[in-house]
């Protein structure tokens, strides 16, 4: 039996700005992550078009998303306490996060392993299977914030996310819309335009190029985390119970 109605708070997606403004440490860790992506791209790029380098390269890439998942659950604890306590000084939030780390990246192995089986089954039937990967990145849309805030074990955090997108799904609708096009417009048009930026600035030096965008993107992923921290504690604790 359903309880309760669903409570929006769009202006969430505001205020988070000012948490971010006032944490600007929420970034530390998915600039951190960025950077190693980086310089790891560096070195593989170099590598050979071998079978074995393609399996190299799909474990590093696998790896690098554990990394990036990571980065947003340590944001994402980082903005629970920015909306909590206004601000919180980055060595209690990483003291937190380094004991949480076992739940976070068992989640983010979670997340990976659904959202590229999801992929997977996008090449085989064409572009309609971009529905699956739509539908795989909403249902766990809070997997990554039931590890690091939700006091959910790793292993039980995809599970927590379904169960908090079918208690409020408009809001996690909307979560989910917000983070894909944040992500992929700062992707597609953001980080174009820091290249271009760098091809006038710098001479177009590659290194600097990715290191720009690793920046731009820690930010984005900061303010990801913040708001998803809010949406997570709102319907965690005012979302209708089944």
């Amino acid at each position: 039996m359903r309880v309760g109605r669903e409570r929006l708070d769009l202006s969430v997606y505001a205020r988070a700005f000012g948490v971010l403004v006032r944490n600007p440490t929420v970034i530390v860790v998915p600039l951190l992550a960025a950077v190693i992506g980086v310089l790891v791209g560096q070195v593989t790029s170099a590598s050979g078009g071998d079978l074995l380098g393609g399996i190299t390269a799909g474990i590093t890439r696998f790896i690098l998303q554990l990394l990036e998942l990571f980065g947003l659950g340590v944001a994402i604890i980082i903005g629970d306490a920015g909306w909590r306590f206004g601000s919180k000084s980055f060595d209690d939030s990483w003291q937190d996060a380094r004991r949480k780390g076992g739940d976070i990246f068992f989640a983010a192995f979670g997340f990976t392993f659904v959202l590229n089986i999801a992929q997977y089954a996008q090449q085989l039937i064409g572009s309609i299977g971009i529905v699956l990967v739509v539908l795989a990145i909403y249902g766990l849309i809070f997997v990554i914030a039931a590890a690091a805030i939700g006091g959910v074990p790793g292993s039980g955090a995809i599970s927590a996310s379904v169960d908090r997108v079918k208690a409020a799904p408009l809001a996690s609708g909307i979560l989910a819309a917000v983070t894909l096009a944040l992500l992929y417009g700062y992707t597609v048009f953001g980080a174009v335009a820091i290249d271009e930026w760098i091809v006038g600035v710098a001479g177009g030096q590659p290194l600097i190029a990715a290191l720009v965008d690793a920046v731009g993107q820690s930010i984005v992923i900061g303010y990801i985390g913040i708001v998803m921290a809010k949406v997570y504690a709102d319907v965690s604790f005012t979302a209708p119970r089944w």
